[in-house]
């Protein structure tokens, strides 16, 4: 495991340090908010992460707004 430091700028993980040269390309990560506003960064994350203008009922309804099969 190697650990190597960052910040969150509010849209994106940023990197403080380089890349270790033993690390290739698409090597997965695991990323650990270490801070007390973690829930803050989280919360602003998922807030980020929803998609947009999807109907309130997509998730029990997503056949039907998918496929087009007759709402349950």
């Amino acid at each position: 495991m190697t650990i190597v430091s960052g910040h969150f700028d509010g849209q994106r993980v940023v990197l403080d340090e380089p890349v270790p040269s033993g690390v290739s390309a698409n090597t997965p990560v695991k990323v650990v908010f270490d801070s007390e506003g973690a829930d803050d960064v989280l919360a602003e994350i998922a807030r980020l992460g929803r998609p947009g203008g999807l109907p309130p009922d997509f998730a029990e309804q997503h056949e039907h707004y998918v496929k087009g099969t007759p709402r349950r």
